[in-house]
This record gives C-alpha cells, structure tokens and sequence, in this order.
C-alpha cells in the first residue's frame, strides 16, 4: 500500500516510486520518437540488437527470436503476421460483378415428377 497515493495535504508531495539517480539505466535518453521514421528507426535498431545465451555467445537478433517465438504460438494471427512478412500480404480483394446472368429452366423440373 506504499504505492497507494491520495490528494491529501499530508501526503501531497510525496514521490511513487523509486526516483531516478545519476546514470540510472532506466532514463530514456533518446526521448520520444518524434515521428514515424523516427520510430521505424528505433525499431530496427532495438529489433536487430543481438541476443546472447548464457555462455556469452551470440545465439540471433531480437527479430529472430520473435519471429520464431510467433511461428510456433498457438495464435493464429501471430503465425500469419509471420508468413504475410515472409510471403507477403493475401490479397483482400473482393470483385463482385454486378453484370450476372441467372437462367432457371422450370420445364425441366415439371417433367421430372
């Protein structure tokens, strides 16, 4: 309950939390992207950083691991996010042709009884 935090004037300036100190690691020094590209950029960096096992090796990229990660999940969509990367996107397209024709031969039927 430490963390709980109420507008009173006895607890009105207390901080939540443990406060940043010098060269505390969780500071964010680039910031907030400040548009998509700058996002996008951030992504491949952090997405290309290498992960590595125990032994201090190198075992593959941070994309790698996710990519693999999604292909053996039971989520469905995980494992088409993984293929459409690969093969590409499925087409959505729908080409309804409104020029159909439809011819229903009755005289048929009323023979067949």
């Amino acid at each position: 309950m430490s963390n709980v935090r109420t507008d009173t004037a006895d607890n009105s300036t207390k901080v939540v939390g443990k406060p940043f100190t010098k060269g505390d690691p969780r500071i964010n020094r680039g910031g907030r992207p400040r548009n998509f590209d700058a996002a996008r950029a951030l992504a491949l960096k952090i997405g290309n950083e290498p992960i590595t096992n125990k032994d201090g090796s190198i075992s593959m990229t941070r994309f790698e691991m996710i990519m693999r990660d999604w292909l053996t999940s039971n989520n469905f969509q995980k494992q088409r996010a993984v293929l459409e990367l690969a093969f590409g996107k499925v087409p959505d397209e729908v080409n309804v042709d409104t020029k159909a024709t439809i011819t229903v031969s009755w005289d048929d039927a009323e023979n067949k009884e």
